[in-house]
């Protein structure tokens, strides 16, 4: 048995998946490690080339996109490792990241999940952890007439001394380790979700549970965000799994009045995407 099992979900995006398994292999050391890949059913050759390049990779072969949730989990299923490393095929190691989150969460049974510092390609600190989406932000947002025509978010503060080791409300999906047996407690991902806040809803779990969730800025790696995925897609698939994890997390009914919150700032943007604000409003309104 591994100490450690890393476990990438690839969906077209072949290169940037050998890029991923190749700075594992080059920059990790003393440890004991796998990789899984778990493919959504990719048209670019992304198995064949994996196999090829990587006998030691196991490699699980979806029939269908299955999304980012699900297929972590049949990750999880297939390995029996201590602790689970979940990458993006995006990703590529700076430095031992494995080990030195490995190490961390060794040394504190309290934590029950980290992450490292994500770079972009420009080498500027990107998006790598952020605080729990609240009942009580959303409705302070949605109360706010200039914020519904931005349509924007504020940008999570990273942490001023990047060498800080500190509590943060979740981790970035793209690079979270988890011990398993904190998974055998509280469940994996919820699959539900498709694409976007099953990171998040997973560590509001997590949290509940009693454990806290770390970002370790000493393991750097590098993000290239969005490569398998158009923007289209991306933006609807955010704005459902926005609202599912409020209802999931907050316990919504069919019929709360905080569903008026996301319909009302949904109409708002409405003329900007119309076909997409409506298929939002659609699963909104059944969900």
């Amino acid at each position: 048995m591994a100490d450690l099992s890393i476990i990438i979900v690839s969906y077209n995006t072949k290169q940037d998946t050998v890029n991923c398994i190749n700075s594992i292999y080059e920059k990790t050391k003393d440890i004991d490690f796998e990789i899984i890949v778990v493919d959504n059913n990719s048209k670019d050759g992304s198995v064949e080339e994996i196999k090829k390049l990587f006998p030691s990779v196991k490699v699980i072969e979806n029939k269908e996109n299955i999304g980012f949730g699900r297929a972590n989990n049949e990750g999880i299923k297939n390995s029996d490792s201590k602790y689970i490393l979940l990458l993006n095929s995006d990703t590529i190691l700076r430095n031992n990241a494995v080990k030195i989150l490995y190490d961390f969460m060794e040394q504190n049974p309290h934590i029950g999940a980290s992450g490292g510092l994500l770079y972009d390609a420009s080498n500027n600190i990107a998006k790598s952890f952020g605080k729990l989406p609240e009942l009580k932000d959303k409705i302070k947002y949605a109360s706010t007439i200039c914020n519904f025509f931005e349509g924007r978010k504020k940008k999570e503060t990273i942490s001023k001394n990047p060498q800080d080791v500190s509590e943060v409300g979740y981790i970035s999906g793209a690079d979270l380790i988890l011990r398993r047996d904190v998974i055998d407690k509280t469940g994996a991902f919820d699959e539900d979700f498709f694409l976007y806040y099953e990171e998040t809803e997973l560590q509001y779990r997590i949290k509940k549970a009693g454990y806290k969730i770390y970002v370790v800025p000493q393991a750097e790696i590098m993000h290239l965000e969005g490569k398998s995925s158009n923007k289209k897609t991306m933006r609807l698939e955010s704005y459902k799994s926005e609202y599912l994890y409020f209802k999931k997390c907050y316990k919504l009914t069919k019929f709360s009045p905080v569903k008026l919150i996301f319909l009302a700032v949904l109409s708002i943007r409405f003329f900007s995407h119309p076909k997409m604000i409506s298929e939002v409003i659609k699963y909104i309104l059944v969900t």
